[in-house]
């Protein structure tokens, strides 16, 4: 079928939708890349940039964006558990495969990366477009509907591909079926004042408490951003209590500076956020015309800050099946097999880290007598180098990813 227009229009300009609609446009492949807000100048939770996510951007020539935008990098990953030192682990080490761990400003690497893909004549950038629907043809999807400030229009292509988060319009109007695990646990998301030996060095440090996890590390924008878990439905007490409460409890659970820092600080803490830990994956990652990558495929749960890398490995290899395909004059039914091979080609990585980043909480914060075993000993278990080479496969496979993933185009 003969169509005017992009050959892919692409709904959501988060890290998924910019890095395709980079990888597409640097290769001659003609891209509309739509986006609701009319900026980039919002409240992002996904601002870790793993090691998996780095090699990524290195693939596609665009790490060194980030020494242009606001950032931090930790020297050293810091275990603690009930409040004592573990170990560390130093980030230029063998262990990353000597790759950094980087905390951006997601907002600030969103525009560094549609300003380099503006430079290509055939990309084509859209802010403030709703799209509030699909138009089909013949049964199959052959554009959108969008909504601006100048009305409402139809924009056709010859795939349309959804990177536009949980809620996607693209998955619910094409009626992809999702594989829900529920997770035990919710994540309040917070900031604060960063006290001067989480920046000299600059450290990660990750705490197990009495059924507490708790994540704190310097955010891009020189404050101290923190993650702390709770058992899920517990939001409403939380809320209902005072700051200086649940400031102490945290307290009672990291180690003495912290502590100290979180009693004397509390003022400066900024408003909570509840981010719920929810984690699914489509069965199908396309319909006829239509195919979705990153959070739209797979809500990933906040715990290990899998987001950005993992919509990142998920821009590759959409990159590789649909470049060589669009460099042709493809039919219908060869793009939608090609859509479809990606989504099988990315499910056994997705189904790997979503099931390595449920057993931590249910582990740690589960009410059954085996977690609470697991805590009582953890402190002494952690002092084994043994017991941490049993475990650095998994935290490898969370901070590397799963399997290789190479760029090809």
């Amino acid at each position: 079928m003969s169509r005017t227009g992009p050959t892919a229009i692409i709904v959501g300009a988060g890290p998924a939708g910019v890095s395709l609609a980079y990888l597409l446009a640097s290769r001659g492949v003609s891209v509309t890349l739509l986006e609701q807000h009319t900026d980039f100048a919002r409240a992002f939770r996904g601002e870790i940039l793993l090691p998996s996510g780095f090699e990524a951007l290195q693939q596609m020539g665009l790490a060194e964006l980030i020494k242009r935008i606001p950032h931090s990098a930790p020297t050293a990953i810091e275990v603690y558990a009930n409040g004592a030192r573990m170990f560390a682990l130093r980030m230029n080490s063998k262990f990353f495969d000597y790759r950094p761990l980087t905390a951006l400003s997601q907002p600030a690497f969103l525009e560094a990366v549609v300003n380099v893909t503006k430079t290509f004549p055939c990309f084509r950038l859209e802010l403030g477009a709703t799209v509030t629907g699909l138009v089909r043809t013949n049964g199959r999807v052959s554009g959108v509907t969008v909504r601006s400030q100048t009305g409402t229009r139809t924009l056709q292509a010859s795939l349309i591909i959804g990177t536009d988060g949980r809620h996607s319009v693209v998955r619910k109007s094409c009626q992809l079926n999702s594989q829900k695990h529920g997770l035990d646990v919710d994540v309040i998301w917070f900031k604060m004042s960063a006290p001067d030996f989480f920046l000299n060095p600059t450290s990660f440090r990750g705490y197990i408490g009495r059924a507490h996890l708790l994540l704190a590390y310097p955010a891009p924008d020189g404050l101290l951003q923190v993650a702390w878990l709770i058992q899920k439905n517990s939001y409403v007490e939380f809320r209902r209590r005072h700051v200086s409460a649940w400031v102490e409890e945290m307290a009672q659970n990291v180690s003495p500076d912290l502590a100290t820092h979180f009693r004397s600080h509390q003022h400066s803490i900024g408003r909570p956020t509840l981010l719920s830990a929810i984690s699914d994956r489509v069965t199908d990652w396309s319909a006829r015309g239509a195919l979705v990558i990153g959070d739209a495929a797979h809500t990933m749960s906040p715990i290990g800050g899998q987001g950005i890398n993992i919509a990142l490995r998920d821009a590759i290899v959409a990159a590789n099946h649909l470049v060589p395909i669009f460099r042709s004059t493809p039919s219908d039914h060869r793009i939608d097999v090609t859509a479809r091979a990606i989504g099988l080609e990315r499910t056994a990585e997705l189904a790997h880290i979503q099931r390595l980043q449920a057993f931590p909480p249910r582990i740690l914060m589960g009410r059954s007598w085996l977690s609470a075993s697991v805590r009582a000993t953890m402190p002494r278990l952690l002092r084994f180098s043994a017991v941490r080479t049993m475990a650095a496969p998994i935290v490898r496979t969370l901070l590397l990813g799963q399997g290789d993933v190479q760029l090809r185009v």
